[in-house]
């Protein structure tokens, strides 16, 4: 067993390159790291800690609070969990016991491992991020279905947590092979642990929104249905094209993902955008009073909070700021990334007012690290638009608009035209 400290730290070092699949070199690498940590545990630690892990920045002994998160990302329980097991020699870890499985090629033991696996190791969650990206390079998309068809794989089995772990891990190995069978997009348990998990902004226009169109003519179960139509009609408003009227009852039902909820009504306001009349306030008022004994009205909110931004909805970002305010509690982890979008949105809403005080009071508030990675690119390019409309600086507005269209250019959504930008707070 390994004793040297140094040692295993750098071990700990490599296996999290090997997670995020490149060395870490850069600051930019650094951040990479720091968003998947938050993105797969719900756990944040800073970028600056990553850079002085790696040596680029001068080097402090990470504490033990970072130490046991990142042996938590590369799949162990604790730091202590990890240096018990790692050993140089002989060690047969999940890692070997996937890739024999896969290199054996009997789907049988295969899905028996899994089952034995899900009993026994603290580490399955692990285990199967890993076998899933060897079957993805394999290209073996049934055996694929019928891992996310087992027991063992049901959404409701994990805590959200090993979701978000599960979720995100694959959504960035998607990313980079965004290559499916069909035959998995009708797959339930893959949808609600995957799909709905890493909700793709930066590809509505790619594979996610390709993804979307087949989900939505599988007709699936009720949430994800009502999932793939409001994200198809948020595609259609970033593309200029005209939009659907939903079902308005919607809204108000206690049975679905808050979330869900906040989606369905920001698909009713983006309507409302696109020349209908509806009283917004009305609406809102039974929206909020029909939710107000759930403890999660940032949920409930949080589809709202880039909405409002999009549309220029002053009156919605008004009736949001006084809905939610910077006193606040967030019962889960998650949640952090919904109040940095309010504090997006609050920062507009009091350039508009010309209140410098709490504009330049939620700026400090808001970062871009605090974003979900799949959001990040999105919410990246609204906060270049609140930057280019502040500064007076002639080659800071010139940087600005420049990484505005290389990003719109990116993104592929009309929506964000350069007089768009140009014209946001005239």
């Amino acid at each position: 067993m390994i004793h040297n400290t140094k040692l295993l730290i750098d071990i700990l070092k490599k296996r999290i390159e090997g997670k995020i699949g490149k060395p870490v070199k850069t600051r930019g690498d650094c951040e990479l790291v720091s968003n998947a940590v938050l993105e797969t545990l719900d756990i944040d630690i800073s970028y600056s800690t990553i850079k002085r892990l790696y040596g680029l920045a001068p080097y402090t002994k990470p504490n033990s609070k970072t130490t046991n998160t990142l042996a938590q990302f590369v799949g162990y329980k604790n730091y202590a969990h990890f240096s018990q097991n790692y050993r140089y020699k002989d060690k047969i870890d999940l890692s070997q016991l996937t890739y024999k499985a896969v290199s054996i090629g009997n789907e049988q033991a295969i899905l028996e491992l899994i089952i034995e696996t899900k009993k026994s190791s603290e580490n399955f969650i692990r285990f199967i991020v890993l076998l899933t990206r060897e079957l993805f390079h394999n290209k073996n998309y049934r055996l694929l279905d019928e891992i996310f068809k087992l027991k063992a794989l049901n959404f409701n089995s994990f805590s959200y947590t090993e979701v978000l772990y599960l979720g995100n891990s694959i959504g960035l190995l998607l990313r980079k092979q965004a290559e499916i069978d069909p035959i998995l997009l009708n797959n339930t348990n893959f949808l609600s642990c995957v799909y709905l998990t890493f909700v793709d902004y930066s590809n509505l226009n790619g594979f996610y929104g390709e993804w979307t169109e087949i989900i939505n003519v599988n007709q699936p179960k009720k949430e994800i249905a009502l999932f793939t139509g409001s994200l198809l009609e948020f595609r259609n408003f970033l593309n200029n094209k005209k939009l659907k009227e939903l079902d308005e009852d919607l809204i108000y039902n206690k049975e679905l993902h808050p979330i869900l909820c906040s989606r369905l009504l920001a698909s009713k306001l983006l309507v409302n955008d696109n020349g209908n009349s509806i009283n917004t306030s009305q609406i809102l008022d039974s929206y909020f009073e029909v939710h107000s004994k759930k403890s999660s009205l940032v949920d409930y909110s949080y589809e709202l909070f880039t909405t409002a931004i999009l549309t220029k909805n002053y009156v919605l970002m008004k009736y949001l700021i006084e809905k939610t305010n910077l006193n606040t509690t967030i019962e889960f982890y998650y949640q952090k990334s919904h109040l940095n979008s309010y504090y997006l949105m609050s920062i507009f809403y009091f350039k508009y007012t010309q209140n410098s005080v709490e504009e330049k009071r939620h700026n400090r508030l808001f970062s871009i690290n605090d974003c979900m990675y799949s959001y990040e690119d999105f919410i990246t390019i609204l906060y270049h638009i609140y930057v280019f409309g502040s500064t007076k600086i002639g080659s800071k507005k010139d940087r600005i608009k420049k990484e505005y269209i290389q990003l719109s250019k990116q993104l592929n959504y009309p929506y964000f035209s350069e007089s768009y930008l140009l014209n946001y707070f005239d």
